[in-house]
């Protein structure tokens, strides 16, 4: 078996600050320290359940918040800037599947920690041919192009809700009960990481795993940014992009990673 997990930093057990998600911050080491020990559970769960191999990528920010030398030896990790285009390094259709942990729900949603998609600091919202979406249902769409589907979600409970509607048949964990953008009910992460390894385990020795998400284009991708000067700076040509207000772009075609190289 091989799987790939994909790791943010906002879903991850006693992550709810701004200050803990940003480098040079005073409390982003010790929020990336949480991190590397949850991606960790995950992998040795995965190992546990017999997984010959396990790929990481570090998916918060700059690609490079974990700690190199507490990594579990068991995995190979990607990490440092990606590309749009190349946003999971090394994922083929020979992956069993994959796990996003750590996620955060889609930008909008009500009490949830540090809701965004894609870029906190850029978009208000995402939909994708008249629906919204966040990030959970932009990687499933992702790796379900290499026929592998999503099969674990772990982040806040808005996460977890939004991972059941997006996902049918996904299994999720809930790492903290979520009361506001910088606020939720926690548990502690030692604990945390040992559900976590439980809940992993079950899920991959599902004997019927959910499908892979596919969605046959043509793609319409409707931005709304934050603040008119962030589509100030688009290029639209009218045609395939068009803005159609102060803060909104519309970006249309065949192909979904095309659309957001071109959106980003």
């Amino acid at each position: 078996m091989k799987y790939y997990v994909s790791v943010d930093m906002e879903g991850i057990a006693g992550v709810v600050l701004r200050e803990q998600l940003l480098r040079g911050e005073p409390l982003y080491e010790e929020a990336r320290r949480l991190l590397t020990l949850e991606a960790n559970a995950v992998t040795e769960a995965l190992l546990e359940a017999g997984a010959s191999r396990v790929v990481v990528k570090d998916a918060h920010g700059s690609g490079f918040n974990f700690i190199p030398e507490l990594l579990h030896p068991g995995a190979e990790y990607v990490m440092g800037a990606t590309r749009v285009e190349r946003r999971f390094p090394g994922i083929d259709s020979t992956f069993d599947g994959v796990l996003l942990i750590g996620y955060h729900a889609m930008g909008g949603t009500m009490e949830a920690v540090r809701d965004h998609t894609m870029t906190s600091q850029g978009w208000q919202s995402l939909r994708l041919n008249g629906r919204p979406i966040g990030e959970i249902g932009l990687d499933a769409l992702w790796f379900g192009m290499y026929g592998v589907p999503v099969v674990f979600v772990s982040g806040d409970d808005k996460t977890c809700k939004e991972a059941q509607a997006e996902l049918p048949g996904v299994a999720t964990y809930a790492t903290k009960t979520a009361t506001g953008r910088h606020a939720a009910l926690l548990k502690a992460p030692q604990r945390v990481r040992a559900e976590l390894k439980e809940a992993v385990a079950a899920a991959v020795r599902q004997p019927v795993k959910p499908a892979p998400l596919r969605l046959p284009g043509p793609y319409e991708l409707t931005i709304r940014f934050l603040h008119t000067e962030q589509a100030d700076a688009r290029r639209f040509d009218g045609e395939r992009a068009v803005r159609t207000d102060g803060v909104t772009g519309v970006y249309r075609g065949d192909d979904l990673i095309e659309l957001l190289a071109m959106a980003f």
